[in-house]
């Protein structure tokens, strides 16, 4: 059996734009992180680590919030397929090995709301269009 992280729905901000600004969000948000990582690394009493990981946990919740905000501003509201290729790509490279994450997980076949229809990516095809409706003047 595969470990796995729950993460659940994020609320998104209110007015989130698909900006500079959001974007850098994210990755200010990873830099906080990596702080936080460092001052848990050097913890060495149990009492003290227990606080350090609460503080690390905050911040990968932020990064979670930064991304989820900065995909919705870019007009995504559901990630799971995303994450699904994410981990398909992952599987290929040897970094996941284990099966489903947890009895009962829905994997693409699984899902209800979708149906996979296995389509080459479309690279090209708009100019491809634009050649043809060009040669037909």
């Amino acid at each position: 059996m595969q470990d796995c992280v729950i993460l659940g729905s994020v609320a998104t901000f209110d007015g989130v734009a698909p900006d500079k600004a959001q974007a850098l969000k994210v990755l200010e948000e990873a830099s906080e992180v990596y702080n936080a990582w460092q001052v848990w690394d050097e913890c060495r009493d149990d009492e003290a680590k227990a606080e350090c990981r609460q503080s690390l946990m905050e911040e990968c919740a932020d990064v979670v919030q930064a991304t989820a905000n900065l995909v919705k501003a870019c007009g995504c509201d559901d990630m799971r397929l995303h994450l699904m290729d994410c981990e398909d790509r992952d599987r290929k490279r040897g970094r996941i090995t284990g099966s489903k994450p947890y009895p009962g997980a829905c994997g693409r076949e699984g899902c209800k709301r979708f149906v996979f229809v296995p389509i080459p990516r479309p690279y090209g095809v708009l100019s491809k269009i634009k050649a043809k409706i060009g040669g037909l003047k």
